[in-house]
Order: C-alpha cells, then sequence, then structure tokens
C-alpha cells in the first residue's frame, strides 16, 4: 500500500512520519476520550510504545557512529545516547497521561445498552505497522 503524498514528502520517501501523521489525524477525528487514551497509549507504553523503540533507536545509531572510531564518531555517540535519555525521560513525565484521559470521559451510566458505535470506539484503533500489521495498545502499565 502506498502512502499518501504530503505537501512536505511529495515523494511519501518518510514513511514513519507519515504513519504518525495518520495516528494524530485518527486522534484529532475521535470524541471518545478513551480511544484518544488508546491512541495516546501506542506512543506512551513504556515497553512497547513509540517512545522506546524511538530510545532503541538512537542507542542503535549512536553503537553504528561509535563504529566509526573517529573522535566525530565518539561525539556523535555521546549526543545520540543523551537523546536516548531524554526521550525515556520525556515517557516516564508522561507516564499517567493515557490513564488520565481516560477519566476525562464522562462517567457511565448503568444498565445503558451500547450501540455498535460504542463497541467500536473500545475496539484497539488498528494503528498499522509499516509491514501492515496490526497490533492493539497495551493492556497493562509497568510505571
Amino acid at each position: 500500500m502506498t502512502q499518501p503524498r504530503t505537501p512536505t514528502d511529495p515523494t511519501s520517501h518518510y514513511v514513519y512520519g507519515r504513519i504518525i501523521l495518520d495516528l494524530t489525524d485518527r486522534l484529532n477525528a475521535t470524541e471518545s476520550f478513551e480511544k484518544a487514551a488508546q491512541f495516546v497509549d501506542h506512543i506512551l507504553e513504556p515497553t512497547d510504545g513509540l517512545l522506546e523503540r524511538l530510545a532503541e533507536f538512537f542507542e542503535a545509531v549512536a553503537e553504528k557512529a561509535k563504529e566509526s572510531e573517529a573522535d566525530d564518531g565518539f561525539d556523535l555517540h555521546d549526543d545520540l545516547q543523551e537523546a536516548a535519555a531524554t526521550v525515556r525521560a520525556l515517557g516516564e513525565d508522561l507516564h499517567v497521561a493515557v490513564d488520565r484521559l481516560k477519566v476525562l470521559a464522562p462517567p457511565r451510566h448503568h444498565g445503558r445498552r451500547h450501540s455498535t458505535a460504542d463497541a467500536a470506539g473500545r475496539r484497539s484503533p488498528g494503528f498499522p505497522s509499516p509491514s501492515g500489521s496490526s497490533h492493539g495498545p497495551s493492556t497493562g502499565r509497568s510505571r
């Protein structure tokens, strides 16, 4: 499946940025705090969320830079390790954002029948990975 073009990426080269843009669009379109929390969980989940994976990516690039054994490679290694730590700190600072979003939802009334739309709103957002597989957010918070 070809990713749509954007004015800043007319060749659709930056697929991962586009995936996050799609997630942002879906978040903006939802009227449910529960659904919004599911989208945010894809970013903030402490073991499998985007921030943790981004920190791991920076660490891998840092190790690759160090392989050059050049002075600038070691400096770049340090900068990228610091970036990884900053991304992880951001996740730690926001670790309760998902739960805080969920409690913003109005209380549900007991005995109310749930419509099909309500049930669809509780499903996983089905946010695709670049390979096309779909995984819902984790159910457990480890922090």
